[in-house]
């Protein structure tokens, strides 16, 4: 008999877990039939076999313990969501950020949601700023990555931002909160961005502060955001754009609903 599916956070009520000191994910995942181990692997940071009611999630042993914490949750999420029969292995940080509803996506929200859940997250992200340091601070908190708490926090946070996974020849991946218009796609690093300084070696000991938004955004116009980047790579920046000031985005919504209107009126002449 399979597993049944549980929500991460009524996975976590059920077991009496209130507090991210408390989230062991090695013994969540054993109450659900999935046992943990860890030993070298190769080609992947995590595999999972399961069959009926059973599974074995394997780690590997050489990576931080962050990530592997993560890799256990993301296969955990596969279980859940996949049980009865799965065999497959996983790079679950190649897929962070990655908005299509995919079996990898599913398994890696499972896992920020177990691993980072609302109820925890929310009143400690709170007003809080949208700047790495925060994202580090919670981080330590909840024992997960800079790049899976930042997303976390792009997603309930306080504030408008967008997160931006880049390297020196595109954008790899991004992520908007709810407050900031789907309209806004980044395009690419603009010269002027602490983001570009990183990925061609020339940074200063400052990777943060106000840059223009057209450096980031085309057909917008031009305002004020706020960049903090850090690499997290060879050749990979992760950066963080803050609207401090949010009537520029709510001048691009309304603008945005003055153009709706007129193509609805011009349809109905």
């Amino acid at each position: 008999m399979s597993p049944q599916f549980i929500p991460a956070a009524e996975l976590l009520q059920s077991l009496g877990i209130t507090e991210p000191d408390e989230i062991d994910i090695y013994a969540i995942a054993q109450t659900q039939g999935a046992t943990v181990i860890e030993k070298p692997v190769t080609g992947c940071e995590a595999r999972i076999i399961g069959y009926g009611d059973k599974s074995v999630i394997v780690v590997n042993s050489e990576s931080i313990p962050s990530r592997k914490r993560f890799s256990a949750a993301h296969e955990l999420g596969h279980w859940m969501r996949d049980a009865g029969k799965i065999s497959l292995g996983c790079n679950p940080d190649s897929q962070l950020g990655l908005g299509e509803m995919n079996p990898e996506t599913r398994a890696n929200n499972y896992a920020s949601d177990i691993l980072l859940p609302k109820f925890m997250f929310v009143p400690r992200a709170e007003q809080r700023p949208i700047v790495f340091e925060t994202a580090s601070s919670l981080a330590d908190v909840f024992q997960t990555s800079l790049t899976a708490t930042t997303i976390r926090l792009v997603d309930y946070g306080s504030y408008p931002c967008v997160v931006v996974c880049s390297d020196s020849k595109r954008i790899r991946w991004f992520r908007r909160s709810s407050g900031v218009p789907e309209s806004l796609r980044p395009q690419g690093v603009g010269r002027t961005t602490f983001a570009y300084d990183l990925l061609k070696g020339q940074a200063s000991a400052n990777t943060h502060g106000d840059v223009y938004s057209d450096q980031w955004f085309s057909s917008v116009n031009r305002h004020s955001i706020h960049e903090d980047s850090r690499q997290i790579g060879d050749d990979l920046v992760l950066t963080l754009l803050w609207w401090k000031d949010e009537r520029p985005l709510m001048e691009i919504e309304e603008e945005e609903e003055r153009r709706a209107n007129r193509r609805s009126d011009w349809r109905d002449e």
